[in-house]
């Protein structure tokens, strides 16, 4: 049995939908006139029905009605219509914006910790260092991140890629003063790292991207 449905759309913008599913639908069934004239039939119904009932232009409805063909022209069946309303809660979408604030916030562990960075090595040129972070992490020193760093004058641009101890990998970007002692290099590195987990200012990045980054970061 053919029918028209509207798939879900504002209620404002149903009747061009309404139009444009029918002539699809009944294309080569019937003369185009005769799908301008049921069309513009539907329309004036449903425009009635959501009226009364007190559809907003801004819900969201979905229209599905059936209809028949008969000598050249659609009749529709009523009994048929079923009409869907879904309405607009604006207080959902500020409880909404409440509640993925503290999901957020409780993501991030309250503790950051303690880490130890060490210096692995430079680049085969001698511009870039790296550096691998570890944590303990249930009693046992656990490798949980990796950081390089490449020099332009006296600073040092640091990108590492940090695993949460809630197994989130997040990427932090950063900046370091030059040092020729790696040691000095690692604390501060240390210490930007602990203070940008703590004031949550790093992106969070997924466990295939994660890998990627880390792969990247100790190459030499």
């Amino acid at each position: 049995m053919p029918r028209v449905s509207s798939g879900l759309i504002i209620a404002g913008a149903y009747a061009n939908k309404i139009r444009r599913v029918l002539f699809a639908g009944a294309k080569g069934l019937v003369d185009p006139k005769e799908i301008a004239r049921a069309a513009g039939e539907l329309n004036a119904i449903l425009f009635e029905v959501l009226r009364k009932l007190g559809v907003d232009k801004g819900d969201v409805i979905r229209i599905i009605v059936e209809y028949d063909v008969e000598e050249g022209k659609i009749k529709w069946k009523w009994d048929t219509l079923e009409l869907h309303h879904f309405k607009v809660v604006p207080e959902t979408g500020e409880k909404a914006k409440i509640i993925l604030k503290e999901l957020l916030e409780e993501r991030v562990p309250a503790e950051i910790p303690e880490m130890v960075v060490e210096y692995l090595g430079a680049t085969e040129d001698g511009l870039e260092d790296i550096f691998t972070v570890k944590a303990i992490i249930g009693g046992e020193e656990r490798t949980v991140g990796a950081v390089r760093i490449i020099y332009t004058n006296d600073e040092g641009k640091g990108l590492s890629v940090i695993v949460l101890p809630d197994r989130t990998p997040c990427k932090i970007v950063f900046t370091v003063p030059y040092s020729p002692d790696p040691t000095k290099t690692s604390d501060n590195i240390k210490s930007i790292i602990g203070k940008k987990l703590a004031s949550k200012d790093y992106e969070e990045v997924s466990s295939d991207e994660a890998k990627q980054l880390i792969k990247e970061l100790v190459k030499t």
